[in-house]
């Protein structure tokens, strides 16, 4: 019994002891408040045995109906708090929730961690300072391009800080770093400084630097300032306006735009590339008159006060025909040679683009006829005769503008010195000429000098000097040629008689030689008038007989159109011939003008007769037909007469005629 009334205690002290031991089931935790509203701070209590105390700042804090309140009864365990009405210098600051032990000699009171009640405050400035300079609003914020700047945005006289961002543009920026610190002399309140580290670049200029302070109090929940962002930088050039196409000497100008983009400002500075010498010093430069003298290499660039611009440069290449043609290789554009040398001229000429060259040559004096006789700088000749003595002009040609500029030289005239030399032409001649009449032989060659000794060789022992004459013989003073140093020799022959036909030698000589023409003389005898009138008639006659054996063939073509209309009436006509014979048993005599049929072995071979037709050529021939078994065989008999073949059988003694029409 003892026992168990032992074991009775134990159990109701266990008992009481575990239902009267309190704990917070829920803290406070840190909340912000705006000023003039309410706040609660929650804190709940598991078998609460005790009083619900609240203390601020480690200060005991009274339950004042409008001001402090209980959220709830706290006899049930809640000993939440509400607070009204908040105010920063009431309100803002640490709070703890407390109980009292459940009984006096009960170890179980309680404190909560202390717990943070801000209210909130909105930061009365927000401003930028560069270099400790207060940036003003509406102020631009200068800086250079590439190197390390720091902004500092400061946020004062906020509760709680506010939280700063930076953005450029829209682009926000994280190289930042915030500090907050208590304001001082104003209790609970802070001052927030942010600084940004950060390169700008040209990029940058222009845009807006954002410093925005992130605070629950604002209005729309953040402020910011902003300023404008003036980034200086190095220049950079670039060309705009070049010009076009090709530039010829002589045109009016030439004009260049050179664009800067700077920051402040630039100047443009144009120099030609080799020269110290500054051309202008804005964006345009214009070159005129244009001349060869202005090619070359031009380059602008740009300065301001962080640096020069790397340059730009645009090629100028003024072109123009070719001039100060000449030729190298002659003096006094003469040249002296010989026949059988060689000669080597050279063309110069100054042009761009570098001219193409050609060689013409005017070898007949005032003739308007021109030779291109080579092309290239270079003009050679090999093995010269007197065909290449005459003027020659050196051609230099470019193309400008899709157009062609020609310059040439003065001419070289060249001169070939030698022995005479017949022209190839003449070399060697035939004359024909009838007996009776005058002839004229001539004989042409070139010599330099001109010939001491020009003859005629009329026979074995008779000559003729240029300008004599002897009897029926007159041989011409020479005559000068078109081509230079080129003459020709005439013999005239008066009254050609039969024995003047044969080989005359013309005879040429001078100091470096001598060569001859050999012009041989033809002579015929008239024709007679009887034989002109005899060839007359032969051809009348000739054409009297082709025309008769065309008359003819017309006419033969169409007899050859009626007998082809007879061809069916004839097949008909050996039809019935046929069948005469087969009812008297195949025994057949016939007898006609054009044709018999004679009965051998029972076969029957029948042959056509063809009559003149076109497409025989007017000719008659047989064709064979194949045999016909139990008929005759049928020879043509051709009749002049007779369009009629009579057929007779032999077994009968009635005669079948057979007509074919």
């Amino acid at each position: 019994m003892l026992l168990i009334m032992y074991l009775g205690i134990i159990l109701s002290w266990a008992v009481s002891y575990s239902l009267g031991s309190q704990k917070f089931s829920s803290t406070p935790k840190y909340i912000e408040v705006n000023p003039g509203s309410e706040a609660i701070l929650e804190c709940k209590v598991l078998n609460k045995g005790g009083a619900c105390i609240w203390q601020k700042d480690r200060k005991p804090i009274g339950i004042y109906p409008g001001k402090y309140e209980w959220v709830t009864d706290n006899e049930r365990g809640d000993c939440s708090l509400k607070i009204l009405n908040a105010r920063l210098d009431l309100d803002d600051g640490s709070w703890e929730c407390q109980v009292t032990a459940s009984k006096f000699d009960a170890l179980d009171m309680l404190s909560s961690d202390p717990a943070q009640v801000t209210v909130r405050v909105a930061p009365t400035t927000l401003h930028m300072e560069l270099n400790s300079t207060l940036v003003l609003p509406r102020m631009n914020l200068t800086i250079q391009s590439g190197v390390q700047s720091k902004i500092k945005c400061i946020s004062r006289f906020g509760n709680p800080p506010p939280k700063i961002r930076w953005f450029i543009g829209d682009r926000e920026l994280f190289r930042t770093n915030q500090t907050d610190a208590p304001e001082v002399g104003a209790s609970k309140k802070w001052s927030s400084s942010s600084i940004l580290e950060h390169r700008f670049g040209r990029d940058d200029h222009g845009k807006k630097l954002r410093c925005v302070a992130m605070h629950e109090a604002y209005e729309n929940g953040e402020k910011e300032v902003a300023t404008g962002m003036n980034v200086h930088y190095i220049p950079t050039v670039t060309l705009v306006d070049t010009p076009v196409g090709d530039l010829e000497e002589g045109t009016l100008s030439a004009t260049m735009r050179c664009v800067a983009d700077a920051n402040p400002p630039a100047t443009i500075v144009w120099k030609k590339a080799g020269s110290t010498e500054t051309l202008a010093i804005q964006e345009t430069l214009t070159l005129k008159p244009l001349s060869r003298r202005i090619s070359g290499s031009y380059t602008c660039e740009a300065r301001n006060i962080m640096g020069i611009s790397a340059p730009k440069t645009v090629e100028i290449e003024v072109k123009y025909a070719p001039t100060s043609v000449t030729i190298e290789g002659a003096s006094n554009n003469q040249l002296l040679t010989s026949v059988g040398g060689s000669v080597r001229l050279e063309c110069k000429a100054d042009g761009n683009p570098f001219p193409n060259f050609k060689w013409i040559h005017k070898a007949i004096r005032g003739a308007g006829d021109i030779i291109v006789r080579a092309e290239g700088r270079f003009f050679v000749l090999s093995n010269v005769s007197y065909e290449d003595q005459g003027e020659y002009i050196c051609i230099a040609s470019n193309t400008i503008n899709g157009g062609d500029r020609v310059g040439e030289s003065q001419p070289v005239n060249i001169r070939v010195l030698g022995p005479p030399k017949a022209l190839n032409l003449v070399a060697s001649q035939t004359v024909l000429v009838e007996r009776g009449q005058d002839a004229t032989l001539f004989g042409a060659f070139c010599s330099d000098p001109i010939p001491q000794t020009t003859m005629w060789e009329i026979n074995e022992a008779d000559t003729l000097e240029a300008g004599t004459g002897k009897g029926r013989f007159v041989a011409e003073p020479l005559s000068t040629m078109k081509k230079p140093s080129c003459y020709e020799a005439r013999l005239k022959i008066q009254r050609v008689e039969l024995s003047d036909a044969r080989i005359f030698r013309l005879v040429v000589e001078n100091e470096k030689g001598s060569d001859v023409v050999d012009v041989t003389l033809k002579v015929t005898e008239p024709v007679s008038m009887a034989a002109v009138i005899g060839v007359i008639i032969a051809c009348i006659i000739f054409l009297v007989v082709v025309s008769l054996c065309l008359l003819y063939a017309f006419k033969s073509e169409g007899c050859c159109t009626n007998d082809e209309k007879g061809d069916s009436k004839t097949a008909l006509d050996i039809e019935s011939a046929k069948s005469e014979y087969s009812k008297s048993n195949g025994k057949v005599s016939s007898t006609s003008s054009h044709s018999s049929i004679k009965s051998g072995g029972g076969d029957l071979r029948f042959n056509d007769l063809q009559l003149p037709r076109a497409s025989n050529n007017g000719s008659m021939r047989t064709r064979g037909h194949r045999n016909i078994h139990g008929l005759p065989s049928v020879t043509p008999i051709p009749s002049p007469k007779s369009d009629v073949i009579s057929i007779t059988s032999s077994h009968s003694s009635t005669k079948d005629r057979v007509d074919l029409v």
